[in-house]
């Protein structure tokens, strides 16, 4: 028996070598030394395999050099990662080593400077002719006009491209080691199989998109392991300048440059499929989606998604991979995924991948719950618990992965460039021949500088817009206005009412390829509570959370009204009068009003504290009076696209003068997603703030020369929120050192593991007692609310309530149209973002026991006592403007705003997120009215 087991495991042993081999490379030899590095790095096991033929060795070439030549290792080598300057001149390499078949474009540069790339893999002729190939597809993506002829040819000749994208989040490792394998193989292999793919793919490869991201994620790999901690035991604090793990929720609002350097890549190549390489659940997820899918992504595409992520489950399990799935792990509903999103709705194919974790570059011990491990219908050959997992694993799965879609997609490109021009087709005739023909957005509105900003995004998108050239009248009928009020938002017009188009009002219409954007931006969204868990926000409609309006047009005559192609970005100026003297420039209720204090120079501004009237005029409460505005003032005021007028003289309201404060946005070094979005619109706004962090607060001077302390939403429980990490194991620095040149920016620690402290909180309540302002967003309200800093505020408890990521109508509470926070709202109600909690109590008055009631200590106690400024709004069935809502009548009539006195100073809390991923406009103005009225919140 012992004698005989032998020869049979040798037999096997050379039958799996000669599986792992690929047939063509007997013609041409393969690189020893890096392909025994393959072998060696890819853990084993008897009963599964973590390769396929396809990677398990590499085709060697005199003239292309492998990465291990340029940089000196093999992908998946254990603690090794590169920095983007490092893949970038791999890149450069083999551009330079095979110029006929690798074309190397910049794409554009990060907040940082870094440079983002895209690299064009494919055979010679395509590559001579890459060129032409761009401008056919981009003929195919907008086919007006397009002979059935020209689109037969097109279609023939044309090379569809395939954009294989890495990184996007930092955390996730593998994709850039793997990009750089793989283009080497399409650059080198002459094997049949990837000879077909260069024949008919153009692949596109960008190995890093959040580069600044990546350079930090691979100090903190290195300074892991240095420290003994694990090889990704720190975790990343800061990705890139703004955001962290939400820089693939940018695909709406295109607010970061990588997802601006992305979109212009897209409307430049038009890919045919994006590739979002993920990395989070075992051992590779192909992207399908549970659904609900979005309503505006073509059933086409839809059946794409599966048919190729099928196809990779049946060619990977056939050869022997555990753990490939679809169908699960999130929807399909938002819009908002940076790749994805866009691609989808620009008629190409946006999917992802999801491989499991490369634990920076390291290996772990495959322990998952039994729910990963069970088998389903879309998971009939589940992972497995047990298992030696590497990041060479992590690269094998990736690259095998690719390699059949890539060579699927090559097999059938006619048909992926069928689907693709047909798709543009369909967009098109639906935009002629059914409801809605077009969104109207009037240029002459209350907000009409954001409304311009609101065009300017959807031709940044890729979409149309154009400008009336005359006056107009349209049938009503089914068409609506909608704004970010409810007065406009609610009224139903009668059948024979017109809709009137003012010249120079913009136009989108939607008989144009790329039209999907703006109908899934501006429609009204409906999540149902027996869907599938939403992954990610469930309502997003931006001329209501932007208090813009726009009129959906269902009169399909204005696709023949007077009208021409706006060429360049929209913009609405200021007016100003004549002369000198007092100006009074009312407030919009809008950010740009809001910020208005900050950009006026020397001069001084006084806001009026109730309604008043000049020569017959009526301004509101809020109103700014500029006494002898300098000529930083009156740019402003135009530039913002305010409106001034001539007081022509004395104002009599009672007023106050703006002290613009001195501003420390805090970070907690818990987690620095959700600030990251407050320093951006704060940089963006002109605002400027100093960043601390809570640590600092341990110093009991910290605060002395602030006056508003601002505390954006950080997850946790209030204990974490004092007390930060556990204080287990050694220090964990987040600090520049020879090791770590990338962690200098935007803040530094010897320890990320302490929080504030008792100290620290004893601190900030010091602070607002003197006459400072907090104010707090989201779960960081629950921080003030449990350490009692106004007794009067509680987070109500709310079991039923689902309002995940919802657009909810919100209203002034009673008596509070006269607080500072308000000023320029209209409206007995208008829209706000808002996610599940927190939700308030504030104790009602007159709770005193009458017995126990002494005269001046209620006085002093009403003084002290919290005040609601915006509820949610009190019917349960008039909640919500979009998204979803399940047991609104836990959230009516709720306090969303609350102004909490504490000493001499207040603490604002928003339940609410008002500086929400640069989406929330319509909100901003109530985080800068308590800003920059900080010092008179007393109403």
């Amino acid at each position: 028996m012992t004698y005989n087991r032998f020869p049979v495991l040798a037999s096997l042993a050379l039958l799996a070598c000669a599986v792992l081999v690929p047939r063509a490379y007997a013609q041409q030899p393969v690189d020893s030394a890096y392909s025994a590095q393959i072998t060696q790095l890819t853990p084993t096991d008897t009963r599964w395999k973590f390769t396929t033929e396809l990677v398990s060795s590499l085709p060697a070439s005199s003239s292309v050099p492998t990465p291990l030549k340029v940089l000196g290792y093999v992908p998946g080598t254990l603690g090794r990662l590169s920095y983007v300057a490092e893949l970038n001149r791999y890149f450069d390499a083999l551009a330079a080593a095979a110029p006929n078949r690798v074309k190397k474009f910049s794409l554009g540069k990060s907040e940082e400077g870094r440079e983002s790339i895209v690299v064009a893999i494919s055979d010679e002729a395509n590559i001579a002719n890459l060129e032409q190939n761009r401008v056919a597809l981009g003929r195919l993506a907008d086919p007006r006009g397009l002979s059935p002829a020209d689109r037969a040819r097109l279609i023939k000749d044309t090379k569809p491209t395939y954009w294989l994208s890495g990184s996007i989040h930092s955390p996730e490792t593998g994709s850039p080691e793997m990009l750089m394998e793989l283009a080497y193989r399409l650059a080198a292999d002459e094997s049949d199989f990837v000879k077909d793919i260069r024949a008919n793919v153009i692949t596109l490869i960008t190995p890093v998109t959040e580069v600044d991201g990546r350079d930090r994620e691979v100090d903190v790999v290195k300074e892991s392991r240095a420290l003994k901690l694990g090889n990704n035991a720190i975790p990343l604090i800061y990705w890139g300048k703004y955001t962290a793990h939400d820089n693939n929720r940018d695909g709406m609002v295109m607010s970061q440059n990588l997802t601006r350097n992305f979109l212009r890549g897209f409307l430049y190549w038009h890919p045919t499929v994006v590739h979002d390489l993920h990395e989070s659940v075992p051992f590779l997820y192909t992207s399908t989606g549970t659904g609900p899918y979005n309503d505006e992504y073509d059933p086409i595409v839809v059946d794409e998604w599966h048919t190729l992520a099928y196809h990779e489950i049946t060619e990977l399990t056939r050869r022997g991979l555990p753990g490939v799935w679809t169908h699960g792990f999130y929807d399909g509903w938002a819009p908002n995924y940076t790749l994805l999103a866009v691609a989808n709705l620009h008629n190409s194919i946006g999917r992802f991948y999801e491989t499991y974790t490369s634990s920076g570059a390291g290996c772990t011990t495959v322990r998952l719950q039994a729910a990963d491990t069970s088998r389903r219908w879309d998971r009939p050959n589940p992972p497995v618990n047990g298992l030696k997992w590497c990041i060479r694993s992590n690269i094998n799965y990736q690259q095998s992965g690719a390699l059949l879609a890539l060579k699927y997609t090559a097999d059938h490109r006619e048909t992926f460039l069928e689907n693709f021009v047909a798709k543009g087709e369909r967009m098109i005739e639906r935009g002629r021949t059914s409801a809605p023909y077009a969104f109207v957005i009037p240029r002459d509105q209350r907000h009409a500088a954001e409304a311009a900003d609101l065009v300017n995004l959807f031709r940044a998108q890729g979409t149309e817009v154009s400008v009336a050239t005359s006056d107009f009248a349209l049938k009503r009928a089914a068409a609506k206005a909608r704004t970010g009020s409810d007065s406009a938002a609610t009224s139903k017009p009668s059948a024979d009412s017109v809709v009137q188009v003012r010249t120079g009002d913009w136009i989108v219409r939607l008989d144009q390829p790329y039209s999907a954007t703006v109908r899934t931006l501006l429609a009204i969204q409906r999540f149902k509570a027996d869907d599938p868990p939403p992954y990610d926000d469930t309502g997003w409609t931006l001329d209501e959370l932007r208090h813009v309006q726009t009129l959906k047009i269902s009169d399909s005559t204005i696709l023949a009204k007077p009208m021409q192609l706006l060429t360049s970005d929209a913009r609405v100026e200021g007016s100003l009068p004549d002369g000198s003297g007092q100006l009074l420039v009312p407030h919009l209720g809008d950010w740009r009003s809001a910020v208005l204090p900050w950009k006026v120079g020397s001069t001084t501004v006084s806001i009026a504290e109730e309604a008043f009237t000049v020569r017959g005029v009526k301004y509101a409460a809020g109103t700014y009076i500029i006494n002898n505005p300098s000529d930083a003032t009156r740019n402003a005021v135009k530039s913002l696209g305010l409106k001034a007028i001539a007081s022509g003289g004395t104002v009599s309201a009672r007023q106050h003068s703006i002290r613009v404060p001195r501003i420390a946005l805090m970070h907690s070094w818990l987690e620095t997603q959700n600030e990251g979005w407050v320093r951006y619109a704060l940089d963006q706004m002109g605002v400027p703030y100093t960043y601390i962090s809570d640590q600092s607060l341990r110093t009991p001077s910290r605060l002395d020369k602030f006056d508003v302390v601002i505390f954006p939403h950080v997850s946790g429980s209030a204990n974490a929120l004092v007390n930060g990490r556990p204080m287990v194991g050694p220090p964990i620095p987040w600090k520049k050192s020879a090791l770590t040149p990338n962690l200098d920016l935007w803040d530094q620690t010897d320890d990320i593991r302490p929080g504030m402290g008792l100290e620290g909180a004893a601190t900030l309540r010091r602070f607002v007692e003197r006459g400072g302002l907090l104010l707090t967003s989201g779960n960081s309200s629950v921080l003030p609310i449990t350490l009692g800093f106004n007794p009067t505020v509680t987070v109500a408890t709310t079991t039923r309530l689902n309002a995940r990521g919802s657009v909810i109508r919100v209203q002034p509470a009673t008596g509070a149209t006269a607080s500072p926070i308000l000023y320029g709202y209209e409206g007995s109600s208008f829209p706000i973002y808002f996610s599940q909690a927190p939700v308030f109590n504030v104790a009602p008055k007159d709770t005193v026991v009458a017995e126990l009631r002494d005269p001046a200590f209620a006085v002093q106690q009403e003084r002290m006592r919290a005040h609601v400024i915006l509820k949610f709004h009190d019917k349960a069935d008039s909640l919500l403007v979009s998204g979803m809502m399940v047991a609104g009548d836990e959230l009516a009539g709720k306090a969303a705003v609350v102004d909490a006195p504490v000493g001499s100073g207040h603490v604002v809390l928003f339940g609410i997120r008002p500086l929400w991923r640069w989406e929330s406009q319509g909100s901003f103005a109530l985080a800068l009215n308590a800003i920059a009225n900080w010092d008179h919140l007393n109403f």
